[in-house]
């Protein structure tokens, strides 16, 4: 599996995370990428081990993970051999914002 590949609105939320998290206290921006990286490494290896969203029809085959230590969801699919990171977002605010953007993963 290769990837990540961010959808430009996902990488403006991931980047947009690590400065909020950052801005509160300082290391903590660090350990948001940290702690992705790590939850996106596992996705890579296992992309069928996250639970299918509930936003969007089982067909889709789009996944979510939460990230340990923070209130962060990452929505992605596995597309042709490659990670596809939807959304990045707070996992209690907004639920399906995203989900205009399933129709460019096909």
């Amino acid at each position: 599996m290769k990837g990540p590949v961010f959808l430009d609105e996902a990488l403006e939320e991931y980047e947009s995370a690590v400065v909020y998290y950052e801005m509160r206290e300082p290391g903590l921006g660090t350990r948001v990428v940290r702690e992705l990286e790590e939850a996106l490494s596992l996705a890579l290896e296992f992309p069928e081990s996250c639970p299918p969203v509930q936003e969007v029809a089982a067909t889709h085959l789009v996944r979510a993970l939460l990230l340990r230590s923070f209130p962060l969801k990452v929505v992605y699919a596995a597309r042709e051999g490659t990670l596809i990171v939807v959304a990045v977002f707070h996992g209690k605010r907004r639920p399906g914002y995203w989900t205009e953007r399933i129709h460019r993963l096909q």
